[in-house]
């Protein structure tokens, strides 16, 4: 937008009437430069010299009609979302004081009257103003200096370099319409020089046979996460076992196992399927207090009404199978059907054992929301599932433990005990740090940032597993949501996994677009438009573009 603002200001440094009105100008991708404040009466004289200056702007205060004389009329973008880029240098010029207090805001009181500049700056020195701001303009609204706290008789203001960029949905009458992810950029090819993957969470079951979700997902992505599809319910296809067998456990002793579940029917089909259209897959999860049958912890799988649980040797072998059984069928599939090619890269050993109020003595989800800790009481089940995991996968596919909330600075202590125990294990194995990253619009994304170095110091990657970005109460706004994901993915790609150095090695969304998306179900009675795509069509939206904006801005 350099050149743009530079041909404005020539445009505009004339005097007439015409020139003077004609401040805005529309550009080709649908935002808008203004270059030049308001005129304020005989307040406002434009085109002067000043301090070795051209092109400076002069405002004397002493006649001003106006409370605000500096002031830029934004009322065009009534009930818009506008991402504000703004920046100038200005000069106070008050021979009886040495300082004075300059604030730029907008009158914005749905936003608090957010300040853009707010310093106590030196008197006859020039100094930058610089800003960028995410807003809705829900009325007439107008940037400004305020007029607070100037002593208006005797102060003079000069501006020179005024640059202003709103840039947001319909702003112009030329701007671009919308376009379909089939024909947008690539976030997956924008993306190949910084991480190892970008993925998307499919629901295989609801939404995956829509045809043009199968043509975009391979130009988009390169793999895929099941939403459910591999979670041992659905694996167990929700019934009791039958038929028994033997699987002796690592105690040496022999404990029944089912001998004709897990069902991997759908499993093959999702293999399948990823197969023909070049997408590999994250495998979610083999070790989950949710989403795995009651039955699975009780004394002879509940078949007789038993509810009581099994000690932790015969969980250990139940384990242990059940692990062994879905990563060898994997294996085989892969032998059988893609000449031992891995096309699920990376599992989900275990998801969500940390307690979301931990402290260092109690840092695990306890017995009442935890079937596996109500029956080992402490981290020994998860340091048996990574042992275990390690002893049957290949050791090219990554081993993540899974989590969300991992930016609470609590929290983040928990995961790293976690990480600790496991790695304290001889025949343990473990990856990467899973940060499922499901945050809020006005999360920080510097405190995520600390979060994701805790997990690197621990010498192992991380993988942003399952990011949305929910608007909670609040009302959409385009840009804000644009803002918040290119921030995300600024600090994913200054984070990012380096020869001789760990770091973020990929991303996964958890959802393709807003319609499918499972916060709504979260925050009952307030929309979420938490993805970069709407509608049948699958339009990009503005955080869409955010996120090509951060790989092409990227040094």
């Amino acid at each position: 937008m350099i050149a743009i603002f530079a041909a404005a200001l020539v445009i505009f440094t004339g005097c007439s009437k015409k020139e003077l009105d004609a401040q805005v100008i529309e550009n080709k991708d649908g935002s808008v430069s203004i270059t030049r404040i308001d005129e304020d009466g005989k307040a406002v004289l434009f085109n002067k010299k000043y301090a070795g200056a051209e092109n400076v702007t002069q405002i004397k205060l002493s006649q001003a009609t106006r409370a605000n004389p500096v002031s830029i009329d934004l009322s065009a973008y009534e009930g818009k979302d506008v991402d504000i880029q703004f920046s100038c240098e200005m000069y106070i010029e008050n021979k009886n004081s040495s300082n004075t207090n300059v604030i730029w805001m907008i009158n914005e009181l749905n936003e608090n009257f957010p300040k853009l500049f707010e310093r106590k700056v030196q008197n006859g020195k020039w100094f930058n103003v610089n800003k960028h701001l995410t807003i809705h303009l829900s009325g007439k609204r107008q940037l400004y200096v305020s007029g607070a706290g100037f002593d208006k008789d005797n102060t003079t203001i000069y501006i020179k370099n005024f640059k202003l960029l709103l840039t947001g949905e319909g702003l112009t009458k030329d701007a671009p319409q919308p376009v379909s992810w089939t024909d947008a950029p690539s976030i997956k090819e924008a993306y190949k020089d910084y991480f190892d993957y970008f993925g998307m969470c499919v629901s295989y079951n609801n939404t995956f046979h829509e045809e043009l979700l199968q043509k975009g997902l391979p130009y988009q992505a390169d793999c895929i996460t099941p939403e459910n599809e591999f979670k041992p319910d659905f694996i167990f296809g929700w019934g009791k076992p039958g038929k028994m067998t033997e699987f002796r456990g690592e105690d040496g002793k022999l404990y029944e196992v089912p001998a004709e579940i897990p069902n991997f029917k759908q499993m093959d089909s999702i293999l399948s399927d990823m197969q023909k259209l070049g997408l590999k897959i994250r495998g979610h999860v083999l070790v989950w207090h949710s989403q795995t049958p009651i039955w699975f912890f009780q004394k002879n799988y509940g078949r007789s009404g038993e509810t009581n649980f099994v000690n932790p040797d015969e969980m250990n072998a139940r384990m242990e199978w059940y692990i062994k059984t879905v990563l060898e069928h994997v294996a085989k599939w892969e032998k059988e059907n893609n000449n031992g090619e891995h096309i699920i890269f990376a599992w989900d050993v275990v998801n969500e054992a940390a307690s979301d109020n931990a402290s260092d003595a109690n840092y695990l989800r306890d017995a009442n929301s935890s079937n596996w800790f109500a029956i080992y009481n402490d981290v020994t089940f998860i340091v048996n599932a990574f042992r275990y995991a390690n002893k049957y996968a290949p050791k090219d596919v990554k081993l993540v433990y899974n989590d969300y909330g991992c930016a609470s600075v609590n929290k983040n202590k928990a995961i790293c005990k976690i990480i600790d125990a496991i790695q304290a294990a001889p025949d343990a194995r473990i990856d990467a740090a899973g940060m499922q990253t499901h945050i809020g619009i006005n999360d920080s994304a510097v405190n995520f940032e600390k979060a994701v170095k805790n997990f690197l110091a621990k010498g192992i990657n991380v993988q942003i597993t399952e990011m949305d970005v929910a608007n909670g109460s609040a009302s959409y706004n385009a840009m804000k949501l644009k803002d918040c994901y290119k921030t995300y993915f600024k600090m994913f790609i200054e984070n990012r996994k380096q020869p001789g150095k760990n770091g973020i090695e990929g991303i996964t969304l958890w959802g393709v677009r807003d319609e499918w998306t499972w916060l709504n179900g979260m925050h009952k009675g307030h929309t979420q438009y938490p993805l970069l795509f709407r509608g049948e069509n699958f339009t990009c939206k503005p955080a869409f573009f955010g996120v090509i904006e951060a790989a092409e801005e990227a040094e």
